[in-house]
Formats: C-alpha cells, sequence, structure tokens
C-alpha cells in the first residue's frame, strides 16, 4: 500500500498506458481497498486512469453500484468510517479510513440524484486531529435535503466521534463503544536509556522552542505545560463541535470528560438518538425516508442548535397554560406558530373552546394571539348561554337569550357577555 499511495490522487508524469498497467498491477495485493477495473473484472481501457473506491459494509449493493463510488441500497448511500482515521488519505480501508475519502463520498452521495438519504456506519476509535475538524465542519455544514443518519457500530469515539455527530441522527447498536471527547498527546523519552547505553545525543538548533518535545530529553515542566495547555484547546474546539452537530449545551460535553459510553448510555449522555440492532438500520432508514419528513426534506433534530433554538423560543411552556396545551410537543407547538391554519385550528379545536365558539372564533381570526395564548384566554372567560336545538325557530332561539337589563342614565347596567369577555381577554393579555 505504501508504494501504492505514491500514485493514488496525485498529479502522475506518467505515460498513460503505463501508469494504468502500475497502478493496476499494485491493487492487486489491495483488492479489497481499491481498484482499476471495468465491469467485466478487466483493466480499464480508458484513456485517463480511473481508480475506483470500493466501500466496506455489510449491505450488498442495488442499482447501478458500478457507476457509484459508495454502496447504494435503497436509495441510501451508505459510507464506511472504518478503522484509524487519517489525514491527507483519499482512500477507505478495514483498518483505516482518510477523512478526504469520506469527505469526498458524502459530497458525491449529496450530489447524486438517485440517493435519497445517507448513512455513515462508524466502527473507529479515532484518529489525527489534524484533518478531522475540517471533515466534520464539512459534513455538517453541507447538509442539504438528504436526511444523513450514522451508526455506531461498534465504535465512535473521539475523532469518529466528531464525525458521527455531524449527522441529522446518530443510532448506536447495544455494544457500540462512544464518546472518548478529548484529544492526547505523547511524549517518550529515551534520556535514561541514552544515559544507561552512553550514548550522548547533541542537538544543535536555533529557536529557544525549535526542540521542544524532542525524544532525547525528559519533557521539562514549562514545556509540558505548554502541550497541555495546547490539548486544553484543541479540547475545547471538540467540544464546541459535537456541541453544535447535536444540540446540546457544550457544558454537557466537557462535564463527559472524555468518559466513553455503551450502548443506552450514549443515549442517556445525549451522544445518541436511538438504540437498534445494526442488522435492521437500512429498513429502518428505508422506512423513515418514505415518511413524508424523511421524502420532502431534512428533519429538524437536535443536530440543528440554530433550529432547535428557534423551536424553542417559541414553544417555551407557559406553566400557567391548560394542561390542553401543555402537552402538546415542541415540534408541534413550533408548527402551530408558523402554519396558520395549524393554529386556528388549535383555537378552535381546544376543549376550552367548547361554549365559547364565537369568542374562539374571534381569537382565531381576528387576532394575531398565539394557540397558546388563545386558550388562555377562552379558559379564563365564560361560556356562552347554550343555544337552542336545532329546528326551533328564531323567536325561541332569541327567547332563550338574556336581554341586557338596561338601566336609566346614570344607574349601573350588569355587565353584558360581550363586557365579560372582554374583561377577561384584557385581564389575561394585560391591555387596558
Amino acid at each position: 500500500m505504501p508504494m501504492l499511495n505514491n500514485f493514488t490522487n496525485q498529479f502522475i508524469a506518467m505515460e498513460p498506458k503505463s501508469a494504468k498497467s502500475l497502478i493496476g498491477s499494485l491493487t492487486l495485493k489491495n483488492r479489497d481497498s481499491i481498484s482499476l477495473v471495468d465491469q467485466n473484472g478487466l483493466l480499464d481501457d480508458q484513456d485517463k486512469p480511473r481508480i475506483v473506491q470500493a466501500s466496506f459494509a455489510r449491505f450488498a449493493s442495488s442499482g447501478n453500484y458500478e457507476s457509484k463510488p459508495y454502496t447504494f441500497v435503497d436509495g441510501i448511500a451508505v459510507i464506511p468510517v472504518n478503522g484509524t482515521l487519517l489525514h491527507g488519505h483519499g482512500y477507505i480501508g478495514n483498518y483505516y479510513s482518510g477523512y478526504e475519502a469520506i469527505v469526498s463520498l458524502f459530497d458525491s452521495a449529496n450530489a447524486d440524484p438517485d440517493v435519497k438519504g445517507i448513512l455513515f456506519i462508524v466502527n473507529s476509535p479515532g484518529g489525527t486531529v489534524a484533518g478531522c475538524f475540517d471533515a466534520c465542519d464539512h459534513i455538517y455544514e453541507n447538509k442539504g435535503a438528504k436526511p444523513v443518519w450514522s451508526l455506531y457500530d461498534d465504535m465512535a469515539c473521539s475523532g469518529a466521534m466528531c464525525i458521527g455527530s455531524a449527522a441529522d441522527r446518530r443510532l448506536t447498536t447495544q455494544t457500540a463503544i462512544s464518546g472518548s471527547i478529548g484529544v492526547i498527546q505523547i511524549h517518550v523519552s529515551y534520556e535514561g536509556m541514552l544515559n544507561e547505553s552512553g550514548m550522548e545525543i547533541t542537538l544543535i538548533y536555533s529557536g529557544a522552542h525549535k526542540v521542544d518535545g524532542n525524544p532525547y530529553k525528559n519533557l521539562p515542566d514549562d514545556v509540558y505545560e505548554q502541550f497541555k495547555a495546547e490539548c486544553n484547546t484543541l479540547k475545547m474546539q471538540f467540544a464546541e463541535k459535537v456541541s453544535r452537530n447535536i444540540g446540546i449545551d457544550i457544558q454537557q460535553v466537557i462535564d463527559t470528560e472524555a468518559r466513553t459510553y455503551t450502548g443506552q448510555e450514549a443515549i442517556n449522555a445525549g451522544l445518541a438518538d436511538e438504540l437498534i440492532n445494526s442488522h435492521n438500520i437500512i429498513s429502518h432508514f428505508k422506512q423513515y425516508l418514505s415518511t413524508p419528513d424523511g421524502s420532502n426534506q431534512r428533519s429538524v433534530t437536535m443536530s440543528d442548535p440554530s433550529k432547535n433554538a428557534a423551536a424553542e423560543s417559541v414553544t417555551t411552556e407557559d406553566k400557567t397554560a391548560p394542561a390542553s396545551i401543555a402537552a402538546v410537543s415542541e415540534t408541534e407547538q413550533a408548527e402551530v406558530v408558523v402554519d396558520q391554519k395549524a393554529r386556528c385550528a388549535a383555537i378552535i379545536g381546544a376543549p376550552e373552546a367548547e361554549g365559547r365558539s364565537d369568542l374562539a372564533l374571534h381569537l382565531a381570526f381576528k387576532t394575531d394571539l398565539d394557540a397558546v395564548s388563545a386558550v388562555a384566554v377562552l379558559a379564563a372567560s365564560p361560556e356562552q348561554n347554550a343555544s337552542a336545538d336545532d329546528g326551533n325557530s328564531l323567536d325561541a332561539a332569541m327567547a332563550s337569550i338574556e336581554q341586557p337589563n338596561i338601566g336609566a342614565m346614570g344607574q349601573d347596567s350588569e355587565q353584558s357577555e360581550a363586557s365579560q369577555y372582554v374583561a377577561s381577554y384584557n385581564k389575561v393579555t394585560g391591555e387596558k
């Protein structure tokens, strides 16, 4: 593979046929990672060399897989995030994945009209910090209308957690290990061993910090503190990205102290959304894509803090509101505010509107009150007098309504129903 690395994703100053033969022979030893063959298994004889990335997943592809760089099943692009994650590598194998390859496959799936949803299968302990945050940001910032899910199967730690958290929805198997939100730096000193062997290493350098962290000397305290501060800075960047991706408070992420969680524990910690058997992920995702939310647009989930914040701003629970409104979910309340039809239906159809239909219609169509406030007005207002049974004459209906007792000028008269409604409205809204 090291020899092949020198030719993949690089500009090559070489005659095309010779380059194809060379790369083709090198790929024979790496059949499980990349290939340079046509649909008949023969070396591609196109004018330009072409390397096809073969993704790894347990699922068999359906449809025109030969033209797609990822496993493609029932409209779902499956992108593996395997093994150690590396910067500057444009391929994915069983034991390693390049951030560049992950991003490239994501972009391809995002642009593919055949793809209805994107699924990251994550089984990685993490990798280099270099390239990780950029890949995470790219995925997060370029999610479009297609739902993006990630499955922790069976490890999503550190850098892999960063990548997996960028999805709209995060699922975990019952045994998957996830978390480890932090960074580590290892320093090895050979000073003691060199002294025992009688060897002395002399470093000639310019700049006081040029050889900080060299392996031939024990790490000085001031250099250790400098490295530790850099680790803390990176940890904060890491926590900020996970917090943004999932939509949880950054302090909640920091408080994990780089702990790992298994299965349900990750859900309890807010790092995953759902527990699932990995063998059911495709059918589960496919079923989601068949729903209106899945087929029309990417659902608003915890992975988008800005949208969550907007929803929260219009769904703040009114502790004095009736139980029928408090029981409405945050998403439903947000839809009531945004959707005028739903707002009107919520007001007119509320249990509090029973016996107060005229006032309910007025609040629904003649005011800008949101559903929660409008129902609160209804709850604080007296009920209308019951209307006459169907089939009664107009006279009978009018006779059933108490007429106002209007006294002489200057005398107090009994408050009418309309006045009571207005008084109740002003009492709730604070208007005078």
